[in-house]
Formats: structure tokens, C-alpha cells, sequence
């Protein structure tokens, strides 16, 4: 029977896996690169202003993915909306909301992430200082707060949403990217923060909706996407404990209605038929 105290330990191992790439890898940093930067005077030109991913299974889909950006003078805000239906644990469905500010030179300078379900919600917020970044962790009583280095590495990114604008990609570039774990704060064991190196492996031609088309390969331990010359993503795949391989596929429209439904949604333990 699925409890409480269930979820409040299944969902944080989800968030663990789910929100953030990678395993417990810590790959040489000495080859790591500067990272790609979301410079708003090109990634926003060619990504447009929103877009909309599907969430596959085994085949099957079980989610979709709302992004939204939007450009001021001061800063750039990607808003993300990520729905699950159905896993293979009795968790679903999950709502999870990231919204992501960087400065007008692509930056990462605050984050803020949620996840909730039926029984349990947790919330991550990261701001950028002048030496390390400052996190403050909560989950029902949890409240905690920590900080990393920024020389730690440079961009930190999610599971379910990898990658997002790769611009100015060539064969062989890598950086490195932070993973936090939730997990280690809960429990107390491991590191809240790894380092994973994230390389462009290669190039190849994979068909899209939109006919084929050539991309680069850009790998981390866990996670691999295929990149066009515009920089935009069209495909991501990650392995998740538990969970397994998931593929994330760019999707041609923006369901605008189904996205407003999602937001009102009131999450319950009964499965939803349709993604």
C-alpha cells in the first residue's frame, strides 16, 4: 500500500533522478571547456519564444514538456512546466515547475524548481553570489540551506529537460555541468553536489517530423541529445534508476489549452488516461 512515508522517500528518489543529470561519475576536469551560453541576441531568436516536448516510455508517452522564454533588458527567464501521467512506481501523476533566470550574457543566476504529487511537494531555490552559489532545500519540515562553489562548475541542469539551447557546438567540446542530489541532504549520506562531464561526441543525421536532419551528439553519463546547427534540441534521451531510458522528442506546435489545464490540474493517486 502506498503511505505517506512512502512517498516522502519514493518522490525524493525521483528528484533526485528525474531533476538533475547524471550519476556519481566525477570525470577529469582539466579538459573541461567553458560551457555553451544562452545569449539571448541568438538563442532566443531561433528558439522562439516557447516550445513543447514529448515525454516517451517504452513507446508509450508519458508526459509532455511546456518551455517558455522570455528576454528583458536585465535578464533572460526560462519557465518550465513538466507533467508525468504514469511511471512504473505509484507516484504519478507529478507536476514539476522550473523557472530559470540568467543574466544578459547567458549566465545561470537564480533557479528555483518544484515537484509535487499527491502526497508530498518539495522546492529547491539557488542563487548566484560572487563566489558560490547559495541553496536553501524544503520538504515539509526540511528546510536547508547550503551553498557550492561557482568553480565548481558552471551550469546546473535537470534530468527530465537536459538540454536546452547548445549554441556554437563543434565535435569534441566539453564542460562540465553540477548535479545536485536531494538525497544527500534527506539522509545525510553523499555528496549534495557531483560534477559530470558533458562532451560533443560526434555528428549524424537522425528523421524528424520535419524530415532528416544532421545534428551533433552531446553525451553526459546519463543523458544524450542531438543538436541542430541552430542549436536547438530536437531529441534528448536519459537513463533514470528506476525509471530507465526516457526519450524527449521536440514537438512542431505548443498545446497552449492542455498546458492551462496542467497548471489547474488537482494532483490525485488515480492514473490519467492521456498525457
Amino acid at each position: 500500500m502506498f503511505t505517506r512515508a512512502t512517498g516522502l522517500f519514493i518522490v525524493p528518489v525521483w528528484l533526485a533522478a528525474m531533476g538533475w543529470i547524471g550519476y556519481h561519475d566525477i570525470w577529469p576536469t582539466l579538459i573541461a571547456q567553458e560551457p555553451p551560453r544562452l545569449v539571448p541576441s541568438e538563442w532566443l531568436k531561433q528558439e522562439g519564444k516557447q516550445t513543447q516536448y514529448a515525454i516517451y516510455r517504452e513507446g508509450e508517452r508519458i508526459g509532455t514538456i511546456w518551455t517558455r522564454y522570455t528576454a528583458g533588458e536585465d535578464a533572460v527567464q526560462v519557465n518550465d512546466l513538466i507533467w508525468i501521467d504514469r511511471l512504473p512506481v505509484p507516484i504519478a501523476p507529478l507536476r514539476a515547475t522550473a523557472e530559470t533566470v540568467f543574466t544578459p550574457d547567458g549566465l545561470l543566476d537564480e533557479i528555483t524548481v518544484q515537484l509535487e504529487n499527491y502526497s508530498a511537494k518539495f522546492k529547491l531555490h539557488g542563487e548566484r553570489f560572487h563566489a558560490h552559489f547559495a541553496f536553501n532545500f524544503e520538504s515539509g519540515p526540511i528546510d536547508r540551506a547550503f551553498k557550492i562553489p561557482l568553480s565548481d562548475g558552471a551550469t546546473i541542469s535537470g534530468a527530465f529537460h537536459p538540454f536546452g539551447q547548445l549554441g556554437h557546438l563543434r565535435v569534441g567540446q566539453s564542460w562540465k555541468m553540477q548535479v545536485y542530489n536531494p538525497i544527500a541532504d534527506l539522509i545525510g549520506i553523499g555528496d549534495r553536489f557531483v560534477s559530470v562531464l558533458v562532451r560533443v561526441t560526434g555528428a549524424e543525421s537522425i528523421v524528424t517530423t520535419e524530415g532528416k536532419k544532421h545534428c551533433f551528439i552531446v553525451e553526459s553519463p546519463a543523458s544524450k541529445a542531438w543538436v541542430n546547427g541552430r542549436g536547438e534540441v530536437l531529441v534528448q534521451e536519459s537513463t533514470l534508476p528506476v525509471i530507465g531510458k526516457i526519450r524527449i522528442v521536440r514537438e512542431s506546435g505548443f498545446d497552449e489549452d492542455m498546458l492551462r489545464r496542467r497548471q489547474r490540474q488537482t494532483l490525485s493517486p488515480e492514473r490519467v488516461n492521456t498525457p
